[in-house]
Order: C-alpha cells, then structure tokens, then sequence
C-alpha cells in the first residue's frame, strides 16, 4: 500500500526522486523511533529536527562509508544522489545538503527496491543514530 505503482522502474529515477522518497521514509523512522516515551510535542519536533538535518545526515554517510557494506549499485545511487543537488547560494552548508540528499536517495533506491535491505540499512541507522556525530 505505501509502495510506488508496480510500473515504477527504481533505476530509471533521478536521484533527487530517490532522495524524495528517502527523505520521507527516513522522518518516519526518526519520528516514530522517538515518540515513546511521550515527550511535549516541541521538544519531539526539536529531537527529529536536529537528527534529520543535513549536517547531521552528512556525518551518518560518513559513518555509513566506513562500517556498511554497500553493494556497487548502492555507491552509484549515492552518487546520483550527490549529484542531483543543483548548487544554490542560500544553503549555508552545501556540502552537507549534498550528502543528505546522497543518502536520502539511497534510502529511497532501497525502500523500493529491496524491503529487506531497507529493513537492515534502518537497523544499521538505529545503533549509530543517537551517537554524538562529529
């Protein structure tokens, strides 16, 4: 029911589609892996905020790098994500923005693709995801 039409072809999507995609199934996570224990609705918002931001998404990719084992079609989609981000000088990171678009895409190739990789990249980003980012 939450997946795309059955006629969607994940590798004929752009990369800033993927991140689309990636970037909503990510909030899910960091929203509903923090709403219990109950917490006032600001102070939740303010928690999800901080950890789906862009510099914070910029550190998981690094960590992500270094300790998961991604498949060469899942380096390629990180780097169509990259590279799918048009520069703009409003953005006071564009380096971080570049990085979370680049792993919002990937969650968004996996999320479609591959369920049960999704399932182990969302277990992966569960034990690293509340440890100080750098």
């Amino acid at each position: 029911m939450l997946s795309p039409k059955s006629s969607c072809t994940v590798n004929q999507m752009s990369g800033t589609e993927l991140a689309y995609i990636g970037d909503v199934v990510f909030e899910l996570f960091v929203r509903s892996r923090h709403v219990w224990p109950q917490k006032r609705t600001t102070d939740l918002q303010n928690l999800v905020v901080g950890l789906v931001r862009a510099e914070n998404q910029s550190a998981l990719l690094k960590k992500l790098k270094e300790t998961f084992p991604l498949s060469d079609r899942e380096s390629q989609v990180l780097s169509r994500g990259r590279n799918s981000v048009t520069r703009s000088k409003n953005r006071r990171n564009p380096a971080a923005y570049q990085d979370s678009t680049s792993i919002e895409a990937l969650i968004g190739y996996v999320y479609i693709n591959d369920p049960d990789r999704c399932q182990e990249l969302l277990a992966w980003f569960d034990t690293v995801i509340d440890e100080p980012m750098e």
